[in-house]
């Protein structure tokens, strides 16, 4: 398109930013002189992203290459958060770009940043959104032909199962970053792998020692969206450091841990009323934190697989959720059967328990929502009980 057909078609997007893209898609419309579907796509995308990438999209004329360019794109705070990552004199290579959103971020915050993409599309929108240098080529063919060194290089491989199965494994990208890894080591002193939260952690671990130093699982709102390794080829580490992060609401719920810490016994109690339960969010879970919680956080284990913890006292920077028990119901007897009847309605969660969360809801008869929660959970005597709470005020 022309200089002139694409500020025509920036002005049409912005026109109807708020329409009925359907409607709009079947409105005759003739005379237009840039591709509608295009167009169209972009009023699409930027409402499937606006609470993705809030900050760039005040950009009027930031442009999706393609419609999964939105829903695959790394959101904002995780972008953020993987630049801070950086020093600012660092020389970086993006192998993957993509939507460009992470890159976009170590841009503004390291001294030289480089992005390759494979996709002419991609690559062509990534020129047109952002000031750093894109390069439109096959990064593994790129990099192994190239004489440039970088401080630090950043890859996020896609997935190549078919038919959408599920990946655990590193090798099973596309790059296969373990197969290329002398020769990004030949080319950089640190790596920052971006990987599917269905990697397996301690597998990857294995596969990138003796040079991994940390491992992140990263959450939006307690869902895990990624983990993300750190690699520097000039150290030998001995002990991974493993680190929760949870975006939520704008704080970063944080944790961290090392990995020789997994293996070690929690403690049991029995939940009281009174008390104050806990429950991890996603990342914790992820890395696999469950005994070590105990010891870190001064709580007990409701149960080994249970994965509910207990306090005395509140403890404000638990990373999860926090709830103030008002009582424990044992499951078999009458005090059950007259939860429904009393509460009627209630946020209901199962953790190690025979009954999935709509099962009990209908063996108790109750209706979602409300301000009480009810955790139905096996203790380690292997009672099974109710527990109803509160949300803990902080």
């Amino acid at each position: 398109m022309t200089n002139d057909m694409m500020e025509e078609m920036w002005a049409y997007v912005a026109r109807n930013c708020g329409a009925d893209t359907v409607k709009l898609m079947l409105k005759s419309e003739p005379d237009l002189p840039f591709d509608k579907r295009f167009a169209i796509m972009q009023i699409e995308c930027r409402k499937k992203a606006k609470n993705k990438i809030p900050e760039l999209l005040e950009r009027e004329r930031f442009m999706f290459p393609k419609a999964i360019s939105a829903e695959q794109c790394t959101h904002e705070q995780v972008a953020k958060f993987h630049a801070s990552l950086f020093a600012p004199t660092d020389r970086v290579l993006d192998m993957t770009m993509g939507l460009g959103v992470d890159s976009y971020y170590i841009s503004q915050r390291v001294a030289q940043h480089k992005a390759i993409e494979l996709d002419a599309d991609i690559a062509a929108a990534g020129a047109h959104n952002y000031d750093f240098e894109v390069v439109n080529a096959d990064s593994v063919a790129w990099l192994t032909a190239s004489d440039e060194h970088f401080d630090a290089i950043f890859i996020d491989p896609a997935r190549r199962g078919d038919g959408g199965a599920r990946l655990y494994g590193l090798a099973d990208c596309a790059p296969d970053v373990l197969g290329i890894m002398p020769t990004i080591k030949a080319h950089a002193g640190r790596l920052f792998i971006k990987a599917s939260p269905m990697i397996d952690v301690t597998q990857s671990m294995r596969d990138l020692a003796p040079h991994l130093c940390d491992v992140w699982a990263v959450s939006v709102k307690n869902e895990c969206k990624e983990l993300f390794f750190k690699v520097d080829f000039g150290t030998t580490t001995t002990d991974v450091a493993l680190h929760a992060i949870n975006f939520e609401a704008g704080v970063a719920q944080q944790f961290s841990i090392a990995a020789s810490t997994l293996a070690v016994e929690g403690h049991y109690g029995n939940p009281i009323a009174g008390q104050y339960l806990y429950e991890p969010n996603a990342s914790v879970m992820k890395i696999g934190a469950y005994a070590a919680l105990c010891h870190q956080q001064g709580v007990a284990q409701i149960a080994k697989n249970s994965h509910l913890y207990l306090s005395d006292a509140l403890i404000e920077a638990f990373p999860g959720r926090k709830f103030l028990i008002e009582s424990v119901v044992p499951f078999s007897g009458k005090e059950a059967k007259a939860i429904g009847k009393q509460y009627k309605q209630m946020n209901v969660a199962t953790r190690n328990f025979r009954l999935s969360p709509d099962e009990l809801k209908k063996r108790l008869k109750l209706r979602d929502g409300g301000d009480h929660y009810l955790f139905a959970t096996t203790l380690q005597s292997g009672d099974q009980v109710l527990l109803i709470t509160q949300k803990a005020t902080e």
